[in-house]
Protein backbone atom coordinates (compact mmCIF):
# COMPACT_ATOMS: atom_id res chain seq x y z
CA UNK A 1 0.00 0.00 0.00
CA UNK A 2 2.95 2.52 0.59
CA UNK A 3 3.72 2.37 -3.08
CA UNK A 4 0.22 3.76 -4.31
CA UNK A 5 0.81 7.17 -6.25
CA UNK A 6 -1.28 8.99 -4.35
CA UNK A 7 0.49 9.12 -0.87
CA UNK A 8 3.47 10.92 -2.81
CA UNK A 9 1.88 13.50 -4.77
CA UNK A 10 2.72 17.09 -5.28
CA UNK A 11 1.48 19.80 -7.76
CA UNK A 12 3.98 20.27 -10.83
CA UNK A 13 4.12 23.21 -12.43
CA UNK A 14 1.25 23.16 -14.88
CA UNK A 15 -0.78 22.15 -11.67
CA UNK A 16 0.27 25.17 -10.05
CA UNK A 17 -0.65 27.01 -13.09
CA UNK A 18 -4.07 25.85 -13.00
CA UNK A 19 -4.44 26.34 -9.42
CA UNK A 20 -3.70 30.19 -10.39
CA UNK A 21 -6.24 30.79 -13.38
CA UNK A 22 -8.96 28.42 -11.41
CA UNK A 23 -8.87 30.07 -7.92
CA UNK A 24 -7.77 33.57 -9.42
CA UNK A 25 -11.14 33.62 -11.77
CA UNK A 26 -13.20 32.64 -8.45
CA UNK A 27 -11.13 35.02 -6.01
CA UNK A 28 -11.84 38.10 -8.83
CA UNK A 29 -15.22 37.77 -9.38
CA UNK A 30 -15.64 37.74 -4.98
CA UNK A 31 -13.76 40.76 -4.96
CA UNK A 32 -16.05 42.09 -7.65
CA UNK A 33 -19.91 41.20 -6.95
CA UNK A 34 -19.40 41.35 -3.16
CA UNK A 35 -16.82 43.99 -2.63
CA UNK A 36 -17.34 45.96 -5.31
CA UNK A 37 -13.36 46.09 -6.06
CA UNK A 38 -11.32 45.37 -9.21
CA UNK A 39 -10.56 41.85 -10.21
CA UNK A 40 -7.08 42.41 -10.03
CA UNK A 41 -7.61 42.95 -6.19
CA UNK A 42 -9.23 39.77 -6.00
CA UNK A 43 -6.71 37.96 -7.96
CA UNK A 44 -3.70 39.13 -5.17
CA UNK A 45 -6.00 38.73 -2.24
CA UNK A 46 -6.49 34.96 -3.56
CA UNK A 47 -2.82 34.80 -4.02
CA UNK A 48 -2.14 35.86 -0.53
CA UNK A 49 -4.71 33.20 1.28
CA UNK A 50 -2.93 30.34 -1.04
CA UNK A 51 0.64 31.18 -1.04
CA UNK A 52 3.40 30.38 1.42
CA UNK A 53 1.94 33.34 3.89
CA UNK A 54 -1.25 31.92 4.39
CA UNK A 55 -2.64 28.28 3.46
CA UNK A 56 0.43 27.32 2.02
CA UNK A 57 -0.93 25.50 -0.83
CA UNK A 58 1.45 26.81 -3.21
CA UNK A 59 4.96 26.73 -1.96
CA UNK A 60 8.46 28.91 -3.40
CA UNK A 61 9.70 26.13 -5.38
CA UNK A 62 6.04 25.82 -7.04
CA UNK A 63 5.95 29.54 -7.22
CA UNK A 64 9.34 29.77 -8.86
CA UNK A 65 8.37 27.32 -11.26
CA UNK A 66 5.05 29.21 -12.04
CA UNK A 67 7.88 31.97 -13.03
CA UNK A 68 7.72 31.15 -16.61
CA UNK A 69 4.05 31.68 -16.50
CA UNK A 70 4.49 35.13 -14.97
CA UNK A 71 7.23 36.35 -17.29
CA UNK A 72 5.11 35.70 -20.00
CA UNK A 73 2.43 37.74 -18.54
CA UNK A 74 4.93 40.46 -17.90
CA UNK A 75 6.16 40.12 -21.36
CA UNK A 76 3.18 40.52 -23.00
CA UNK A 77 2.08 43.67 -21.20
CA UNK A 78 5.15 45.29 -21.91
CA UNK A 79 5.01 44.57 -25.21
CA UNK A 80 1.43 45.76 -25.16
CA UNK A 81 2.62 49.10 -23.55
CA UNK A 82 5.49 50.14 -25.61
CA UNK A 83 3.16 49.34 -28.58
CA UNK A 84 0.90 52.00 -27.34
CA UNK A 85 3.66 55.15 -27.69
CA UNK A 86 3.64 56.67 -30.89
CA UNK A 87 6.90 58.68 -31.23
CA UNK A 88 4.83 60.68 -34.33
CA UNK A 89 2.40 61.81 -31.81
CA UNK A 90 4.92 63.01 -29.23
CA UNK A 91 6.90 65.24 -31.51
CA UNK A 92 3.76 67.07 -31.54
CA UNK A 93 3.20 66.38 -28.10
CA UNK A 94 6.15 67.23 -26.63
CA UNK A 95 4.78 68.42 -23.36
CA UNK A 96 3.67 65.54 -22.58
CA UNK A 97 6.81 63.78 -22.60
CA UNK A 98 8.67 66.59 -20.70
CA UNK A 99 5.72 66.51 -17.77
CA UNK A 100 6.72 62.45 -17.73
CA UNK A 101 10.57 62.95 -17.44
CA UNK A 102 9.67 65.83 -15.09
CA UNK A 103 7.43 63.75 -12.37
CA UNK A 104 10.08 61.07 -13.13
CA UNK A 105 13.10 62.59 -12.12
CA UNK A 106 11.20 64.59 -9.03
CA UNK A 107 10.14 61.23 -7.72
CA UNK A 108 13.36 59.54 -7.90
CA UNK A 109 15.23 62.93 -6.25
CA UNK A 110 12.68 63.02 -3.41
CA UNK A 111 12.33 58.78 -2.86
CA UNK A 112 16.09 59.35 -2.86
CA UNK A 113 15.92 61.82 0.32
CA UNK A 114 13.54 60.11 1.65
CA UNK A 115 14.85 56.81 2.14
CA UNK A 116 18.45 58.36 3.06
CA UNK A 117 16.65 59.73 5.65
CA UNK A 118 14.87 56.78 6.70
CA UNK A 119 18.34 55.21 6.88
CA UNK A 120 19.25 53.00 3.67
CA UNK A 121 22.26 53.30 2.51
CA UNK A 122 22.99 55.59 -0.62
CA UNK A 123 23.52 52.44 -3.33
CA UNK A 124 19.68 51.20 -2.10
CA UNK A 125 18.22 54.49 -1.82
CA UNK A 126 18.78 55.13 -5.65
CA UNK A 127 17.91 51.83 -6.70
CA UNK A 128 14.99 51.57 -4.66
CA UNK A 129 13.97 55.19 -5.44
CA UNK A 130 14.67 54.19 -9.29
CA UNK A 131 12.02 51.30 -9.21
CA UNK A 132 9.49 53.86 -7.73
CA UNK A 133 10.01 55.88 -11.16
CA UNK A 134 8.01 53.56 -13.31
CA UNK A 135 3.86 52.78 -13.47
CA UNK A 136 3.07 49.04 -13.98
CA UNK A 137 2.07 48.29 -17.86
CA UNK A 138 0.36 45.32 -16.70
CA UNK A 139 -2.31 47.00 -13.99
CA UNK A 140 -2.98 49.76 -16.18
CA UNK A 141 -3.20 48.08 -19.48
CA UNK A 142 -5.79 45.30 -17.47
CA UNK A 143 -7.52 48.10 -15.27
CA UNK A 144 -8.55 49.74 -18.85
CA UNK A 145 -9.18 46.40 -20.43
CA UNK A 146 -11.72 45.72 -16.96
CA UNK A 147 -13.20 49.16 -17.17
CA UNK A 148 -13.21 49.55 -20.93
CA UNK A 149 -12.05 53.23 -20.04
CA UNK A 150 -11.44 55.23 -23.19
CA UNK A 151 -10.33 58.88 -23.47
CA UNK A 152 -7.84 62.12 -23.09
CA UNK A 153 -6.84 60.63 -19.42
CA UNK A 154 -6.47 56.65 -20.39
CA UNK A 155 -4.60 57.87 -23.69
CA UNK A 156 -2.29 59.91 -21.89
CA UNK A 157 -1.77 57.24 -19.15
CA UNK A 158 -0.59 54.39 -21.39
CA UNK A 159 2.18 56.73 -22.63
CA UNK A 160 3.14 57.98 -19.78
CA UNK A 161 3.31 54.62 -18.09
CA UNK A 162 5.93 53.04 -20.99
CA UNK A 163 7.43 56.48 -20.76
CA UNK A 164 7.93 55.96 -16.85
CA UNK A 165 9.15 52.51 -16.96
CA UNK A 166 11.85 52.46 -19.87
CA UNK A 167 13.33 55.68 -18.19
CA UNK A 168 13.21 53.98 -14.55
CA UNK A 169 14.91 51.14 -16.00
CA UNK A 170 17.60 52.65 -17.47
CA UNK A 171 18.16 54.85 -14.21
CA UNK A 172 18.18 51.52 -12.39
CA UNK A 173 20.95 49.97 -14.84
CA UNK A 174 23.09 52.96 -13.77
CA UNK A 175 22.46 52.91 -10.21
CA UNK A 176 23.13 49.07 -9.90
CA UNK A 177 26.63 49.91 -11.99
CA UNK A 178 27.22 52.31 -8.95
CA UNK A 179 26.91 49.64 -6.34
CA UNK A 180 29.45 47.09 -7.88
CA UNK A 181 31.45 49.67 -8.43
CA UNK A 182 30.90 50.93 -4.27
CA UNK A 183 31.70 46.84 -3.43
CA UNK A 184 34.76 47.01 -4.56
CA UNK A 185 33.88 45.29 -8.10
CA UNK A 186 36.53 46.31 -11.11
CA UNK A 187 35.64 49.51 -12.35
CA UNK A 188 35.57 47.68 -16.20
CA UNK A 189 32.88 45.47 -14.73
CA UNK A 190 30.95 48.67 -13.45
CA UNK A 191 30.91 50.59 -17.10
CA UNK A 192 30.63 47.78 -18.51
CA UNK A 193 27.43 46.67 -16.62
CA UNK A 194 25.12 49.62 -17.54
CA UNK A 195 26.28 49.84 -20.79
CA UNK A 196 25.13 46.23 -21.62
CA UNK A 197 22.35 46.18 -19.57
CA UNK A 198 20.72 49.70 -21.51
CA UNK A 199 21.88 49.32 -24.89
CA UNK A 200 22.68 45.64 -25.04
CA UNK A 201 18.83 45.21 -23.95
CA UNK A 202 17.61 48.04 -26.47
CA UNK A 203 19.51 46.16 -29.15
CA UNK A 204 17.97 42.87 -28.39
CA UNK A 205 14.62 44.65 -28.51
CA UNK A 206 15.36 46.68 -31.40
CA UNK A 207 16.32 43.23 -33.76
CA UNK A 208 13.28 41.39 -32.19
CA UNK A 209 11.12 44.39 -34.17
CA UNK A 210 12.77 44.60 -37.06
CA UNK A 211 12.90 40.70 -37.64
CA UNK A 212 8.94 40.91 -36.35
CA UNK A 213 7.96 43.26 -39.27
CA UNK A 214 10.10 41.50 -41.46
CA UNK A 215 8.46 37.91 -41.08
CA UNK A 216 4.79 39.61 -40.83
CA UNK A 217 5.28 40.80 -44.23
CA UNK A 218 6.53 37.34 -45.77
CA UNK A 219 3.32 36.04 -44.32
CA UNK A 220 0.87 38.31 -45.56
CA UNK A 221 -2.07 40.27 -44.04
CA UNK A 222 -4.41 36.98 -44.65
CA UNK A 223 -2.68 35.01 -42.03
CA UNK A 224 -3.45 36.87 -39.08
CA UNK A 225 -3.46 33.58 -37.00
CA UNK A 226 -0.28 32.86 -37.69
CA UNK A 227 1.03 35.89 -37.39
CA UNK A 228 -0.34 35.91 -33.87
CA UNK A 229 1.63 32.57 -33.25
CA UNK A 230 4.78 34.36 -34.43
CA UNK A 231 4.33 37.62 -32.13
CA UNK A 232 3.85 35.03 -29.00
CA UNK A 233 7.04 33.67 -29.78
CA UNK A 234 9.14 36.39 -30.56
CA UNK A 235 7.82 37.78 -27.26
CA UNK A 236 8.89 34.08 -25.27
CA UNK A 237 12.03 34.03 -27.03
CA UNK A 238 12.88 37.90 -26.21
CA UNK A 239 12.13 37.08 -22.70
CA UNK A 240 14.45 34.17 -22.66
CA UNK A 241 17.55 35.39 -24.78
CA UNK A 242 17.44 38.41 -21.54
CA UNK A 243 17.34 36.09 -19.21
CA UNK A 244 20.13 34.04 -20.59
CA UNK A 245 22.44 36.65 -21.70
CA UNK A 246 21.42 38.73 -18.78
CA UNK A 247 19.72 42.11 -20.20
CA UNK A 248 16.94 43.61 -18.75
CA UNK A 249 13.85 41.97 -19.97
CA UNK A 250 11.73 44.73 -19.05
CA UNK A 251 13.78 47.36 -20.95
CA UNK A 252 14.35 44.65 -24.22
CA UNK A 253 10.10 44.06 -24.35
CA UNK A 254 9.11 47.91 -23.95
CA UNK A 255 11.87 48.69 -27.23
CA UNK A 256 10.52 45.61 -28.98
CA UNK A 257 6.77 46.82 -28.78
CA UNK A 258 8.48 50.50 -29.78
CA UNK A 259 10.13 49.77 -32.81
CA UNK A 260 7.01 47.51 -34.62
CA UNK A 261 4.89 50.49 -33.84
CA UNK A 262 7.21 53.37 -35.21
CA UNK A 263 9.67 51.70 -37.25
CA UNK A 264 8.97 51.42 -41.50
CA UNK A 265 6.65 48.65 -41.87
CA UNK A 266 5.10 48.79 -38.43
CA UNK A 267 1.58 48.48 -39.24
CA UNK A 268 2.19 44.77 -40.63
CA UNK A 269 2.32 44.32 -37.23
CA UNK A 270 -1.02 43.27 -35.45
CA UNK A 271 -1.85 42.08 -31.99
CA UNK A 272 -5.45 42.00 -31.14
CA UNK A 273 -5.73 38.14 -31.61
CA UNK A 274 -2.10 37.86 -28.80
CA UNK A 275 -3.58 40.18 -26.60
CA UNK A 276 -7.47 38.66 -26.75
CA UNK A 277 -5.23 35.49 -24.96
CA UNK A 278 -2.90 37.30 -22.53
CA UNK A 279 -6.15 37.65 -20.21
CA UNK A 280 -4.99 34.01 -19.31
CA UNK A 281 -1.63 34.80 -18.09
CA UNK A 282 -2.42 37.97 -16.50
CA UNK A 283 -4.49 36.78 -13.68
CA UNK A 284 -2.08 33.29 -13.28
CA UNK A 285 0.23 37.31 -12.72
CA UNK A 286 -1.67 38.75 -10.58
CA UNK A 287 -2.26 35.76 -7.99
CA UNK A 288 1.09 34.68 -8.14
CA UNK A 289 2.80 37.82 -7.43
CA UNK A 290 -0.28 38.03 -4.69
CA UNK A 291 1.49 34.53 -3.14
CA UNK A 292 4.90 36.24 -2.93
CA UNK A 293 3.93 38.75 -0.53
CA UNK A 294 4.74 38.70 2.65
CA UNK A 295 2.72 40.72 4.86
CA UNK A 296 5.44 40.22 7.96
CA UNK A 297 7.41 42.95 6.22
CA UNK A 298 5.07 45.43 7.08
CA UNK A 299 5.53 45.33 11.16
CA UNK A 300 9.12 46.81 10.75
CA UNK A 301 8.95 48.73 7.42
CA UNK A 302 5.53 50.37 7.70
CA UNK A 303 6.14 53.82 8.40
CA UNK A 304 8.48 53.99 5.70
CA UNK A 305 6.72 52.13 2.85
CA UNK A 306 4.18 54.09 3.41
CA UNK A 307 5.86 57.18 3.33
CA UNK A 308 7.51 56.15 0.49
CA UNK A 309 3.77 55.06 -1.35
CA UNK A 310 2.14 58.72 -0.15
CA UNK A 311 5.66 60.71 -1.61
CA UNK A 312 5.36 58.57 -4.94
CA UNK A 313 1.90 59.29 -5.70
CA UNK A 314 1.74 62.97 -4.26
CA UNK A 315 4.29 64.07 -7.11
CA UNK A 316 2.79 62.84 -9.97
CA UNK A 317 -0.32 64.18 -8.96
CA UNK A 318 1.18 67.25 -8.22
CA UNK A 319 3.04 67.68 -11.67
CA UNK A 320 0.28 66.55 -14.02
CA UNK A 321 -2.12 69.57 -12.37
CA UNK A 322 0.77 72.09 -12.79
CA UNK A 323 1.16 71.11 -16.32
CA UNK A 324 -2.53 70.07 -17.22
CA UNK A 325 -3.44 73.21 -19.42
CA UNK A 326 0.31 72.58 -21.52
CA UNK A 327 -1.24 68.92 -22.00
CA UNK A 328 -4.74 69.88 -23.12
CA UNK A 329 -6.50 69.05 -20.03
CA UNK A 330 -8.35 70.63 -17.44
CA UNK A 331 -6.41 70.73 -13.90
CA UNK A 332 -8.94 68.29 -12.78
CA UNK A 333 -8.36 65.82 -15.01
CA UNK A 334 -4.37 66.57 -14.68
CA UNK A 335 -4.98 65.72 -10.56
CA UNK A 336 -6.59 62.41 -11.56
CA UNK A 337 -4.17 61.45 -14.02
CA UNK A 338 -1.39 61.42 -12.12
CA UNK A 339 -3.61 59.57 -9.37
CA UNK A 340 -4.02 56.82 -12.05
CA UNK A 341 0.04 56.41 -12.27
CA UNK A 342 0.15 55.17 -8.42
CA UNK A 343 0.27 51.22 -9.15
CA UNK A 344 3.87 49.94 -8.88
CA UNK A 345 5.59 48.65 -11.65
CA UNK A 346 4.99 44.78 -11.64
CA UNK A 347 8.47 44.95 -13.48
CA UNK A 348 10.40 45.57 -10.24
CA UNK A 349 9.95 42.13 -9.02
CA UNK A 350 12.10 41.04 -11.44
CA UNK A 351 14.70 42.93 -11.04
CA UNK A 352 15.07 42.37 -6.98
CA UNK A 353 17.77 39.56 -7.41
CA UNK A 354 19.65 41.86 -9.03
CA UNK A 355 19.49 44.33 -6.32
CA UNK A 356 20.18 42.51 -3.46
CA UNK A 357 23.35 40.50 -4.92
CA UNK A 358 24.60 43.89 -5.75
CA UNK A 359 23.63 45.88 -2.33
CA UNK A 360 25.71 43.12 0.35
CA UNK A 361 25.18 44.85 3.67
CA UNK A 362 22.27 46.97 2.26
CA UNK A 363 20.22 44.07 1.02
CA UNK A 364 18.21 43.12 3.87
CA UNK A 365 16.78 46.46 4.53
CA UNK A 366 16.43 46.90 0.85
CA UNK A 367 13.96 43.94 0.26
CA UNK A 368 12.70 44.33 3.70
CA UNK A 369 11.35 47.63 3.13
CA UNK A 370 10.31 46.90 -0.55
CA UNK A 371 8.73 43.96 0.16
CA UNK A 372 6.53 46.25 2.70
CA UNK A 373 6.03 48.80 -0.23
CA UNK A 374 4.71 45.83 -2.50
CA UNK A 375 2.29 44.65 0.10
CA UNK A 376 0.34 48.21 -0.15
CA UNK A 377 0.34 49.05 -3.18
CA UNK A 378 -0.70 45.34 -5.04
CA UNK A 379 -3.85 45.76 -2.68
CA UNK A 380 -3.65 49.76 -3.20
CA UNK A 381 -3.03 50.39 -6.70
CA UNK A 382 -5.53 48.95 -8.80
CA UNK A 383 -8.38 50.71 -6.32
CA UNK A 384 -6.48 54.17 -6.82
CA UNK A 385 -6.43 54.04 -10.85
CA UNK A 386 -10.55 53.03 -11.03
CA UNK A 387 -10.91 55.81 -8.66
CA UNK A 388 -9.32 58.05 -10.85
CA UNK A 389 -10.44 56.88 -14.31
CA UNK A 390 -13.70 57.20 -13.23
CA UNK A 391 -13.43 60.87 -11.47
CA UNK A 392 -11.67 61.58 -15.01
CA UNK A 393 -14.86 60.54 -16.66
CA UNK A 394 -13.03 58.11 -18.96
CA UNK A 395 -15.02 55.04 -17.81
CA UNK A 396 -18.16 54.51 -19.67
CA UNK A 397 -21.36 54.83 -17.03
CA UNK A 398 -23.55 51.24 -16.59
CA UNK A 399 -26.59 51.21 -18.73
Amino acid sequence: MSHLPWHSLSLNPLAAFGILLTLGVIGGQIANRAGRLPAITGYVLTGLIIGPASLHLLNQPLLSAADLFVNLALGLALFESGRRVDLHWLRVERTLLLTTLCYCLAVFAALCALLLQGGLGGQASSMMAALGMATSPIVILEMLRETRAEGQVSERLTTATALSSLLSVIVFAIALSSAHLQNQHSTEDAILSPAWLILGSSLLGLLAGLLAIALNRWLGSQQRQRQTVLLFGLIALLVGLSVMLNALPSLALLVFGLATRNLHGGHTVSEPGLLSGSHFFFVAFFVAAGAQLAPQALASHWPLALAYLLLRSAIPMLCWWLLAPQNCLSRQRGLWLGLALNPLSGGSAMLLGMSTLALGADASAFSGTMMAVFVISELTGPLLTRLALHRAGDIPSED
